[in-house]
């Protein structure tokens, strides 16, 4: 994984070296985000300690080696220091399977850690496209507010024009009047919503200067179906971990029976220094096999201790699996509505645009009323700014989808 985070990093724009680099793309700012999380970095710390525990276990299911030397005096010996130095190899304790299950349950608590380090990395770009694209939504809507309040202030002098030659109520002039400020309001609200987005994504990426440029139209992706996403349930990060989590609290069961196996302890001494009495000895070796007999019932509290854990970790595997299929479940259909959606939003604008110019010219021949033209002016703005957030919110589902499907964030394209 830390591989990974470094290959992402060295393929970044230059940008991610410097903090007032202008962000500009969703990728951009997942790099830099990346390269920013303090979440990110807690889980590559968990990673690196699950692996020296894995590493402790490993090495302590292994012989040691040592030198010992001992100096002695003793009495009858006139004061003369007799060294007695050697090599040992030693092992204590040793029954093999609990060992065996110790060490493999250490090797599943680091691919735990590495797979809950991928989920954060998921829930970083989950929240980032949800800030970069409100960024952007909020940025569209105040386009289409200035543009409306441009057509709705030329509006407003037309009526003021008209009342002033007697061809218009002073009612209509006033109606057109609050439409214009209505939308003032609203630009005012799209421009905080704007600024909010962009601190938050400025915090996310520890950069002064983000430009999230609107990602260009592109045809949708082809609908693979809920039964492609749904088997693909297996390779998202948190399934992982709590599979290799549920393997762990397995092994720690076997660990725990290893207990009550009988233990083997050796030794193996190859002598450097010797007393006089005992120069002719080289070498010894020792071979003691101890069996557990009773213990007042603790081994048998721990094994169960141990399998309580195991049908926990079963149970929360069961649990994250049904979970992610739910969130698949949840996600395709959004995508698919917001796909919809996006369809009839975009027809609607067609719409009211048209119906717009119509009343427009109907007006000129006396046909309509100011106040249709008013709610026909309205009708457009709501479009507008319906098509623009359905557009959003489709590129944010699409994201929202792949991700919970498992995919991994340096695999999207992220625009």
């Amino acid at each position: 994984m830390r591989l990974s985070l470094s290959l992402i990093l060295a393929a970044a724009p230059a940008f991610a070296a410097s903090p007032d680099a202008p962000i500009r793309t969703l990728g951009e700012a997942y790099a830099a985000a990346l390269a920013a999380s303090e979440q990110v970095a807690v889980s590559e710390q968990a990673i690196r300690r699950a692996e020296a525990l894995y590493k402790e276990a490993l090495g302590s299911s292994l012989p040691e080696l040592s030198y010992r030397s001992q100096t002695s005096v003793q009495d009858g010996t006139r004061g003369r220091a007799e060294t007695d130095g050697a090599l040992r190899l030693s092992h204590a304790g040793l029954n093999g399977y609990r060992e065996l299950a110790a060490v493999r349950a250490a090797k599943a608590d680091a691919g735990a850690e590495r797979f809950r380090r991928r989920r954060a990395e998921q829930l970083l770009l989950s929240d980032l496209a949800g800030a970069y694209y409100g960024l952007l939504q909020a940025r569209e809507d105040a386009t289409n507010i200035a543009e409306l309040q441009k057509l709705a202030e030329l509006r407003l002098k037309e009526l003021q024009e008209r009342v002033r030659v007697g061809r218009s109520r002073e009612a209509d002039a006033i109606a057109q009047e609050f439409q214009a400020s209505s939308l003032k309001a609203q630009f005012e609200e799209s421009s905080r919503l704007a600024g909010a987005r962009a601190d938050l994504l400025a915090y996310l990426t520890r950069s002064s200067v983000v430009e999230a440029a609107a990602p260009a139209s592109s045809a949708p992706a082809a609908d693979l179906g809920l039964p492609h996403y749904l088997a693909r349930v297996e390779d998202r990060p948190d399934v992982g971990a709590a599979r290799l989590s549920a393997e762990s609290a397995g092994q720690s069961v076997k660990a725990a029976q290893g207990d009550r196996l009988p233990e083997l302890a050796l030794g193996l001494n190859r002598y450097t220094n010797r007393p006089v009495v005992r120069e002719r000895v080289k070498w010894d070796a020792g071979l003691t096999l101890s069996f557990p007999l009773f213990s007042w019932g603790a081994g048998r509290a721990a094994v169960e201790q141990a399998r309580t854990s195991a049908e926990t970790g079963t149970l929360d595997l069961s649990a994250a699996r049904r979970q992610a299929e739910l969130e698949v479940r949840n996600a395709y259909r959004d995508l698919a509505s917001a796909r919809r959606q996006l369809e009839v939003r975009r027809h609607a604008v067609e719409l009211a645009e048209r119906d717009y110019a119509l009343q427009r010219r109907d007006e000129a021949r006396g046909l309509v009323t100011s106040l249709e033209i008013l709610e026909s002016l309205n009708r457009l703005s709501a479009a507008r700014l319906a098509r623009s957030a359905a557009d959003l919110t489709a590129r944010l589902a699409a994201v929202s989808l792949e991700l919970a499907a498992g995919a991994r964030p340096e695999a999207l394209d992220l625009k």
